[in-house]
């Protein structure tokens, strides 16, 4: 019995492996060519300024337009509520 498991070991080893390089060599050649064509990435060592907060004449005219919103709203609000009270009868 040890005999048969012996032959069959050595044509196990005999195999000749110029196939497993071939493919190797592809492999290779494959991977070199996709570092060829992806390009590295590239950090900027610093990176562009931005503005961390809204220049302040921008923010007064944002700010103008809310208060005059604001108070069209409440005299909007106070409108109605004259009209229901003289509605109302009061």
């Amino acid at each position: 019995m040890s005999g048969t498991d012996s032959s069959h070991d050595a044509s196990v080893t005999a195999q000749d492996h110029s196939s497993e390089s071939a493919v190797y060599a592809e492999h290779e050649a494959t991977v070199q060519e996709a570092h060829a064509v992806m390009a590295d990435p590239v950090v900027p060592v610093t990176a562009a300024p931005v503005p961390s907060a809204p220049q302040p004449e921008h923010v007064a005219v944002k700010e103008v337009f809310q208060m005059v919103g604001a108070m069209v709203f409440v005299f909007c609000f106070a409108a109605l509520g004259f009209n229901a009270m003289y509605h109302a009868g009061y």
